[in-house]
């Protein structure tokens, strides 16, 4: 309102008023020169700490109050009235209508002594209460007929890691967890494995989650009668040579040892790559021969070969290689008799992340004519989706909403310190893990609510979008007050319950209500973006939106949108209402033109 009837006098700025105002600005603070964007918020403060300069004594900042010694009913003693119950003489502008004081209360969980902060503010922050899940879809190869690539839809946390996805897949499919694999499955074949200690936000956006239960460690023996194809031409690329010794070496070393192999089919080469059949879980000596390990392949694809061609002849159908190897291209070798006891095995058994049995990821690559050949045209496997998947979706395709009251809870609600943050209590004398509590120990006539929509986690930052719903009229803050006077040494019973709070005067009654009259809107990214504003016409009580120079009036229902980003809130019985309203006396200071 200062600033308007500052910016109302003089004719030049009345004809521009933005560029006026950015050069008044500039003039008293660089930071606000030349043509980047800034936080309205930030402008804001800054402001009101000018204004409070210009017509008043000491910086708001300047007048916290540090924590008071614990009284002997459990509550915080003081030798004087806390701030906000008295008004200083030489308050400025800013302090009688926009400052008050919160409580910052530390209370011992030993002796439940209580130790207070109090500190001005002259904005409130809220935090965005945030969704904490989001809906993964998880294909299962599990043991169990009924879980056998079936998708299921779950609702992961969003700040969890892989470990908690890993005990969710193994409640639902009822295995012990560490019997499942979990592992990113794309078109194009295995793309890598998934380690407890990962964080969850990343997994399934490469592609498909699959979970994979092994097969038993000791199953009947698999058919060995599957005759072999011709062989096909050797992998252009480098692979891994015979080694007899090597081999040898192996079996000393683990003789009868299993591994856990998992294993795609793909066909075609470059772009043309793709995975066909389902992806295979087997478990196989160390020592199997590459013959053997061809048919104890097949024997996993009969379901899908065609039953009118059978492989016949003897040679390698198929070239082997590690997926996700450090080299780019790593073949296991058909001429070598142990295949899986080459040591690039142990390296990639070496390199699976915690959780989960080790095991070994491979591609069988196949021609393109050996597999039309056998199998025809068939693609991936067939996924039944679960009815858990479209709850999920449904449930988490909503997009998030809540009201101010949450955002206030959330700010409010009593935390305890981390043990490396512990306090000491200076009745019990020793670090305490104490719980500290905001409160708001008054309120101001005008109260401002910053929304933090602006987020950021580790190198990561984004703005929410959360819808805030917030009332227009009768916002009741009595619940997010410090009550005061009563019994059981947890409140501040010095300080008598009948003194008013700041801004009010001696004799008036405590008024908790709050209308709201204008709304700073935030479009865009934390890149860029641009800021518009609703605000209420006190005369006629419409809404207006103001964008630049575009004023258009507007419905309330348009007034809570998902770019709020501050809120002005006015106590209801401080705000002015008809002649006595700042506009009339503002009209009434502007100079008479002579006749």
């Amino acid at each position: 309102m200062v600033l308007g009837w500052v910016l109302g006098k003089n004719p030049f700025i009345r004809a521009r008023p933005a560029r006026a105002l950015q050069n008044i600005v500039s003039k008293h603070s660089s930071q606000f020169r030349g043509n980047a964007q800034h936080d309205a918020l930030e402008f804001l403060l800054w402001l009101l700490d000018r204004m409070h300069e210009d017509l008043g004594a000491a910086s708001p900042a300047q007048q916290s109050r540090g924590p008071t010694q614990p009284g002997k009913d459990g509550s915080s003693g003081a030798s004087r009235s806390p701030p906000g119950t008295q008004h200083p003489r030489g308050q400025s502008f800013v302090q009688s209508h926009f400052q008050a004081q919160y409580r910052s209360s530390l209370t011992c969980p030993h002796c439940l002594k209580q130790s207070n902060t109090f500190d001005p503010f002259l904005c409130i922050s809220l935090p965005i209460p945030l969704r904490q899940t989001r809906a993964l879809n998880v294909t299962l190869v599990l043991q169990c007929e009924r879980w056998r690539f079936v998708r299921v839809g779950l609702a992961v946390p969003l700040l969890g890691t892989v470990a908690d996805l890993r005990e969710m897949v193994a409640r639902h499919g009822r295995v012990p967890a560490e019997q499942v694999i979990l592992a990113e499955v794309s078109p194009r074949g295995l793309l890598r494995s998934l380690s407890d200690p990962e964080a969850l936000r990343a997994a399934g956006e490469a592609a498909p989650v699959y979970a994979f239960q092994p097969p038993p460690a000791r199953r009947a023996g698999c058919p060995r009668s599957l005759p072999t194809s011709p062989a096909v031409p050797r992998p252009e690329g480098p692979r891994l040579l015979p080694s007899a010794a090597r081999s040898s070496d192996c079996l000393h070393r683990a003789p009868g040892g299993r591994i856990l192999l998992l294993l795609c089919n793909t066909a075609g080469t470059g772009l043309q790559l793709s995975r066909f059949g389902p992806p295979l879980v087997l478990r196989e000596e160390r020592g199997v021969s590459w013959e053997q390990l061809q048919q104890n392949i097949l024997a996993q694809l009969r379901g899908v070969l065609r039953g009118e061609v059978r492989p016949q002849g003897s040679g390698a159908l198929f070239r082997i290689r590690l997926a996700g190897g450090s080299a780019p291209c790593t073949y296991l070798s058909p001429q070598d008799p142990r295949p899986l006891c080459h040591p690039a095995i142990d390296r990639a058994l070496q390199l699976c992340g915690a959780g989960g049995p080790p095991h070994v990821r491979l591609t069988a690559e196949w021609d393109t004519s050996t597999k039309e050949r056998l199998f025809g045209s068939i693609q991936e496997e067939v996924v039944q989706d679960a009815e858990s998947v479209r709850q999920q979706q449904q449930a988490h395709g909503q997009q998030h909403s809540c009201t101010l009251d949450e955002c206030f809870q959330l700010y409010t609600k009593e935390e305890q310190l981390a043990p490396d943050d512990a306090w000491r209590c200076p009745h019990c004398k020793v670090p305490q893990q104490g719980t500290v509590k905001l409160s708001l120990w008054t309120l101001p006539d005008i109260l401002i609510i910053h929304l933090k929509r602006f987020r950021q986690v580790a190198e990561q930052r984004h703005k929410l979008t959360t819808l805030v719903r917030f009332p227009l009229r009768g916002l009741d803050m009595a619940p997010h007050v410090a009550q005061r006077g009563q019994p059981g040494g947890q409140l501040l019973g010095r300080w008598a319950p009948w003194q008013p709070p700041l801004c009010l005067p001696p004799g008036c009654p405590r008024d908790h209500l709050y209308d709201l009259y204008a709304v700073c809107n935030h479009h865009g990214s934390m890149q860029g973006g641009h800021y518009t504003a609703f605000c209420c016409n006190a005369l006629d009580g419409r809404w207006y939106s103001y964008d630049d120079s575009r004023v258009e009036g507007v419905r309330e229902a348009e007034v809570s949108t998902r770019s709020a980003y501050i809120l002005f809130y006015q106590r209801r019985r401080a705000a002015g209402s008809g002649t006595g309203h700042w506009v009339f006396r503002l009209a009434a200071a502007e100079p008479r033109a002579d006749p």
